[in-house]
């Protein structure tokens, strides 16, 4: 029997003549406690750091890649731009988690990836 080989396909890759851009990256959480509303996820200064235009955003999607693998998905996480919020949702009870609720322990060290889009036809107006 042969040994296995692995072949990598693109998905999407950046280029400059698209009409979108698309970042993705990990979310980490320190220990501590969650605020109603959402935490400060920092995507703003995110893009402003890659020169991103960000009154081009169109979304951010959110994947706990460790809570998939295990199929156990017991919070999604939800971005909310208008606040540059980052909410965590029991998926038990369909609601965010309680103000002043610890950061549950498996989000601490779950691999969770982003992918956000803006438009980089935007301008400043």
């Amino acid at each position: 029997m042969s040994v296995s080989a692995i072949t990598l396909s693109t998905l999407c890759f950046p280029d400059i003549t698209g009409a979108t851009i698309k970042a993705w990256g990990t979310v980490s959480f320190t220990s501590g406690s969650y605020n109603a509303g959402g935490l400060v996820m920092g995507l703003v200064n995110y893009a402003d750091a890659r020169t991103v235009d960000f009154n081009g955003f169109l979304q951010c999607n959110m994947v706990d890649e460790t809570a998939a693998a295990a199929g156990v998905g017991t919070y999604s996480l939800r971005y909310v731009p208008s606040g540059d919020l980052l909410q965590i949702i029991d998926n038990t009870t369909g609601k965010e988690i309680a103000n002043g609720a610890s950061i549950p322990a498996n989000l601490l060290t779950d691999s969770i990836i982003f992918e956000a889009t803006w438009n980089r036809t935007t301008t400043l107006g």
